[in-house]
């Protein structure tokens, strides 16, 4: 049962130490250039979007607000 445990660890390590000295794929430049335009869109998208949201919300909240202000006397302050 130890010379199994034995193996069986020798053959992940092995796997490992492959693992770690296979050489990479190259990444090509453009493709690296592709990507982070890719994500600085979509960070500029996700902004943009959430301005838009939370314009929407202040507006509807104003709305809101001077409809029931309409409804009854104006209050001071």
């Amino acid at each position: 049962m130890a010379g199994y445990a034995f193996s069986h660890e020798t053959v992940f390590a092995d796997l490992r130490l492959a693992a770690m000295t296979r050489e990479r794929e190259p990444s090509s430049k453009a493709y690296r250039q592709d990507r982070f335009e890719n994500t600085e869109r979509a960070a500029k998208e996700t902004i943009e979007a959430e301005q838009r949201a939370r314009r929407e919300k202040t507006k509807r909240l104003k709305e809101l607000r001077l409809s029931k202000q309409s409804g009854k006397d104006p209050a001071p302050g």
